[in-house]
């Protein structure tokens, strides 16, 4: 029997060796690099032009907390969105254009439909967007996806009739470097917020985004704008005004949009909001819309529209979901749809079953001054505007933008 010694020796002896090993490549890469490397040069090496630069992506982001395993795990499957720092210092988010594996997904039935096309001519095993020799069918084929008008969630291209020409001046109003037109594409498909923000950097409009930082591979982070509003429904009256009359703001210049694209938000909620108030100065707030990916984005220079009329969206029953017709909506004129509008009226007035008390603006009627006191009439006065502005009936509503601009004019009175 060997000596306890001698045991001993051995798994020292073996320990010596495993650390002298010579390292697989791969081996001491962090998570994002790892992620980068195998995005750019397995999945899609069509997407992306000039070096590599997933060396230093670790450097950039670090996550707030967790372990390694949960940084991969978190953005190679379900979450898509993950807090941390960039560069070390700043607050920031990083997010993915390939949640859920949609990229592969994506790919795959792109193989799919060649194999069917041409049974013989490859192997399953062989699939990649270049599967023809060049990127020409690939491309083809997410624009039909893209532009697929039974599709309800992502980015929507409207007027339904002639949006591919909708979809190149859009494609070509954004300047890539790093990237190719393929990249684009699936951004478009998959995560079009980051192309949001190039489009809003680039034509230099000031929009309630957040500021795109960074991209590499399919990751791209931007700037920690503040709590999601959800975490602001208990807060006094008063700050809950100010942030409503930013909230006000942000669908006026989402809906007036950029360089003639204008955007309806189809999943305005109180978690895809983000707010930001001054230690210093209360009064002093900062919003953004933090999750732009489900949006229509409307070509106001097309000219296929079906019909000139401006849309006019009307409540559609629907317990505990957001209803609009999006076949109204991209058939309708470049004239533009009041859907931000009416979103941002039923948010402050009540939730999404109708509940007044859940809205953002509710208040106590006990906690309110004597009815003939100034402050009450204008809460009152506010909440009439906002049903108006919900229950009002086509073709009978006041236009919804001068509603807005009412209910401004009462949350101005009241924070001055």
């Amino acid at each position: 029997m060997p000596s306890k010694a001698s045991v001993y020796h051995a798994f020292l002896f073996v320990i010596i060796v495993l650390r002298h090993q010579p390292q697989e490549p791969g081996e001491g890469k962090g998570p994002l690099e790892s992620i980068c490397e195998y995005e750019t040069q397995q999945l899609c090496p069509e997407c992306f032009n000039g070096p590599s630069v997933c060396r230093h992506a670790d450097q950039l982001f670090e996550e707030q907390r967790g372990s390694w395993f949960n940084k991969i795990n978190n953005l190679m499957h379900a979450h898509s969105t993950t807090l941390g720092t960039f560069r070390g210092t700043d607050r920031a988010v990083m997010k993915t254009l390939n949640p859920h594996k949609a990229v592969e997904s994506l790919q795959r039935a792109f193989c799919d439909m060649v194999l069917e096309e041409i049974p013989s001519a490859i192997s399953r095993d062989a699939c990649s967007w270049s599967l023809k020799g060049n990127t020409k069918d690939s491309t083809m084929f997410l624009k039909k996806v893209i532009l697929d008008t039974g599709r309800i969630e992502g980015c929507i291209f409207c007027p339904a009739n002639g949006n591919l020409a909708s979809l190149h001046r859009f494609l070509h109003s954004i300047d890539l470097d790093r990237t190719t037109g393929l990249w684009t594409l699936l951004a478009v498909r998959t995560n079009v917020e980051i192309l949001l923000l190039m489009l809003a950097s680039k034509h230099k409009v000031s929009m309630p985004f957040p500021r795109l930082l960074y991209y590499f591979g399919f990751s791209f982070i931007e700037s920690y704008d503040g709590e999601p509003l959800s975490k602001f429904y208990n807060s006094p009256l008063h700050i809950r005004m100010l942030i409503a009359r930013e909230l006000i703001k942000a669908a006026f210049a989402i809906t007036e949009g950029i360089d003639g694209f204008r955007f309806i938000l189809t999943d305005l909620s109180p978690d895809n909001v983000a707010v930001s108030i001054e230690e210093e100065d209360r009064k002093v707030i900062t919003l953004s819309i933090v999750d732009l990916n489900n949006i229509i984005v409307i070509d106001s220079y097309a000219t296929t529209f079906e019909t000139d009329r401006h849309h006019v969206h009307r409540k559609l029953e629907c317990e505990g979901c957001f209803a609009y017709s999006q076949n109204d909506i991209c058939s309708h004129s470049k004239k533009n749809s009041d859907l931000n509008y009416f979103a941002v009226c039923q948010l402050l007035l009540e939730d999404l079953n109708g509940n007044a008390a859940a809205g953002f603006l509710h208040y106590d009627h006990q906690n309110l001054p004597n009815d003939s006191d100034e402050s009450a009439i204008q809460v009152r006065l506010l909440h009439t505007f906002l049903r108006e502005c919900v229950y009002c009936q086509p073709p009978h509503c006041r236009d919804r933008s001068v509603i807005l601009e009412d209910i401004l004019n009462v949350l101005n009175r009241w924070s001055s």
